[in-house]
């Protein structure tokens, strides 16, 4: 693209880039880089307002780069303000302006490796994606947004309220890593055919697999069409199993492996969820069935497929979650845990795989509301959150935000601290309960938790059964050794998704102050740490993680899913690679300046 006109697409895809590019220190901008108020150069060839600072990068190769930059106490120290910035091609010579995330990137990799350069390649590919797509969504909502506006005043059943708030959660961004709107492996009739924000309707299409060849975790639910339904003999239902499968996974397929035949007729219709690989099923609104989409999301690593491990690890953690809630008078109240029982897998093929979620009659007669919708704008230009705190507390969100803050604290640092539990509960998982007698959570799809052994052992109630129960886990990187890797999903998904993401988007919109929000987050989490220890919970190290550091822990989600190779990051998991960068807004000199 270089200095040419780029769509409005382009540029936000280009500016959040680089902006998390600084973030994550990618090619160690900020570590080798120079902060300096003034260009040595003439100033009058950058045509925007003059920024606040430049970060001066000389050692990428040959160039030096000017990067515009402004101050920042939210997840970095400092941010981009613009897609463009300058280059100076040689010592000496003449500053031209840049912009484009393809000139950006080829910038970054031209002194790596060819492997490492292929990354970077093939990231311009998921940016061009990114753009596309934003733009497509973006148009979806124009076109769509009148008939949010009269969904939203009509709609009282609780199913249908839950997928409306996951199609109004597909229109905003993810607030951290920048090309979160690509999903990688759809055209735009894939987007307009099977994606949230065109809230598309479809049916499955249905496998048929020899038994012997599969592995099932318990009866099928009843909502299971029948052999008939799909055009098959009735007589296979003695020797094969019927599972789902995602049209476009079908259309992935290069052919069927010994053993599997492709049902002649779909059956079962369904809408995406906010995932899209989760599917809500139409006609059986207590069931979603998540499964294989040859999709990629948050990095070219990040295969939307399933994982056969996933079923049962998830379902561990359901039943221990539900088991803590039954036995802790103090979680009681305050979540359920949808039921995951039911899977079934074809060996260790992620491609053939499902995951059946069923949520109880004791969360039908609430609304529910994934934490992703909170911040999404409603039609009217507020955010759904003010239309929550307009039904349930009266039109005032600072009493939405105080208890909603404070469910997700008690829930979460009494599952860190007593039971050694840290949930990857990130805002598409975590799911908002409301009801006229108080809020509580909904759980789900809890596969790749965190889990400290000999705490858990210590605090249920037969700890040799625990033991036992914890050697059943099959991704043995759920289980870790010390306080470090909780506190870090804890304030990686809870504190900086779920909550501060949150309190960002309301100052945005003058509904608080992002002062005084932080101050009440800090007393709310001392005050939640003060009942811990009356419990006789250990709080020190947590009091000190959360409150006492200058910076704290935060994902380096672009670095690890799609611009670091696995060598070079050493991350097991794309998703919990982490810098310790992030200006703590819970620390009192943060607080008080």
């Amino acid at each position: 693209m270089g200095a040419e006109l780029m769509s409005s697409s382009q540029s936000y895809i280009c500016q959040r880039i680089i902006d998390t590019c600084l973030r994550e220190n990618l090619c160690d901008l900020m570590g080798q880089g120079s902060v300096i108020s003034h260009l040595p150069h003439n100033e009058g060839i950058w045509p925007e307002a003059q920024p606040q600072a430049w970060l001066e990068v000389s050692h990428l190769g040959t160039q030096t780069l000017y990067i515009p930059l402004a101050t920042s106490d939210y997840m970095q120290d400092w941010r981009a303000v613009s897609p463009a910035w300058l280059a100076q091609e040689v010592p000496g010579a003449s500053l031209s302006y840049m912009k484009g995330y393809r000139h950006w990137l080829e910038t970054l990799s031209s002194n790596l490796t060819q492997e490492e350069r292929e990354l970077f390649s093939h990231y311009i590919h998921e940016a061009d994606c990114a753009s596309e797509q934003d733009l497509l969504c973006r148009q979806a909502y124009q076109q769509l947004k009148e008939g949010l506006s009269a969904e939203f005043e009509t709609m009282t059943d609780w199913h249908h309220q839950l997928l409306f708030g996951d199609q109004l959660a597909s229109y905003l961004d993810h607030p951290y890593y920048p090309t979160a709107r690509a999903k990688v492996g759809f055209d735009a009739d894939a987007l307009a055919r099977y994606a949230p924000e065109f809230a598309p309707r479809f049916e499955l299409n249905w496998l048929a697999i020899d038994k012997s060849l599969v592995s099932l975790t318990s009866m099928v639910p009843d909502c299971w069409p029948s052999f008939a339904d799909v055009g098959l003999d009735i007589n296979d239902t003695q020797s094969h199993h019927l599972f789902p499968l995602h049209p476009l996974t079908l259309a992935g397929l290069p052919d069927l492996p010994p053993g599997v035949i492709l049902a002649p007729k779909s059956a079962i219709t369904v809408q995406p969820t906010l995932s899209v690989r989760t599917l809500a099923l139409i006609d059986f609104p207590g069931i979603h069935i998540k499964v294989p989409l040859m999709m990629a999301t948050l990095g070219a690593k990040n295969i939307r497929s399933i994982k056969p491990s996933t079923i049962y690890d998830g379902h561990w953690f359901e039943q221990t979650l539900t088991e803590l809630a039954a036995n802790d008078p103090q979680l009681t109240p305050l979540f359920e845990h949808v039921d995951e029982q039911h899977g079934g897998h074809f060996g260790d093929r992620k491609e053939f795989a499902y995951i059946v979620r069923s949520y109880p009659l004791s969360m039908q007669d609430k609304h529910l509301v994934a934490v992703a919708a909170l911040a999404s704008e409603m039609p009217d230009g507020r955010l759904y959150l003010s239309h929550l705190a307009d039904s349930y507390y009266e039109g005032d969100c600072q009493a939405w935000l105080t208890q909603y803050q404070s469910l997700l604290l008690k829930v979460h640092l009494r599952l860190w601290l007593k039971y050694g539990i840290a949930l990857e509960s990130n805002q598409q998982n975590a799911v908002i309960a409301y009801q006229d007698s108080g809020l509580s959570l909904v759980m789900k799809d809890n596969d790749s938790a965190r889990l400290l052994p000999w705490r858990y052992q210590q605090a249920v109630q037969d700890p040799q059964l625990a033991e036992i129960r914890v050697a059943s886990l099959i991704d043995r990187r759920i289980l870790v050794e010390d306080d470090e890797a909780l506190a870090q999903m804890f304030t990686t998904i809870t504190l900086q998704l779920d909550i501060a993401a949150i309190i960002e988007a309301m100052a945005g919109k003058g509904l608080g102050d992002r002062k005084n929000m932080y101050r009440q987050l800090r007393q709310l989490i001392m005050a939640e740490l003060d009942a811990l220890d009356r419990d006789g919970i250990d709080t020190e190290y947590a009091r000190h993680y959360l409150l006492g550091q200058t910076y704290l822990p935060i994902k380096y989600l672009l670095s690890s899913g799609s611009l670091l190779s696995k060598a070079n990051s050493g991350a097991s998991d794309v998703n919990k690679f982490y810098g310790h960068t992030a200006p703590n807004f819970l620390s009192e000199r943060f607080l008080c300046e």
